[in-house]
């Protein structure tokens, strides 16, 4: 009697031995929420970058695509950005939205946890502003999800 509990007691020893560590999902990161690095953006733009050029789009993680659109107002000079969501807004941590004025003032502004139609307002110039937007996910990543000129267009 006391070699079969022997037995079982080793058995269930070296079971829990080989199972230990073996637990954890390949995406777990033990519990612990991920939390953006918030380096500040330097407002000052790189001698080598043309401020007025919009540049790539990036790539949004399959699944996670969310979208957000810039427009201006007919009458006067301002930029609307409006956050319009999508399947993965959940994943959305902030989106930032910079715009580069014609007149060499670059201006940003975020929106903490977006919902569908938050939206921020920029003054623009009487010329050709451009803004750039990206997405902060909450795995760390930063997505350019829109990047254009917008043009004022004066009333005749």
């Amino acid at each position: 009697m006391k070699q079969i509990l022997s037995l079982m007691i080793i058995a269930i020893i070296t079971a829990t031995l080989l199972t230990a560590g073996c637990v954890e999902s390949p995406d777990s990161n033990g519990g612990i929420t991920p939390t953006p690095d918030t380096t500040p953006v330097s407002t000052e733009p790189d001698p080598s970058e043309d401020m007025l050029t919009p540049g790539p789009l990036g790539t949004m993680p399959p699944g996670q695509e969310v979208e957000a659109t810039v427009s201006r107002d007919p009458l006067k000079t301002d930029i609307y950005v409006t956050f319009n969501g999508g399947r993965g807004m959940s994943a959305i941590v902030r989106i930032d939205a910079t715009m580069y004025a014609s007149d060499g003032r670059i201006e940003e502004k975020s929106m903490s946890r977006p919902r569908m139609g938050d939206s921020v307002t920029f003054t623009g110039t009487r010329g050709t502003d451009r803004v750039k937007v990206t997405a902060l996910y909450n795995t760390g990543e930063v997505v350019v999800i829109n990047d254009g000129l917008f043009e004022y267009r004066s009333r005749l």
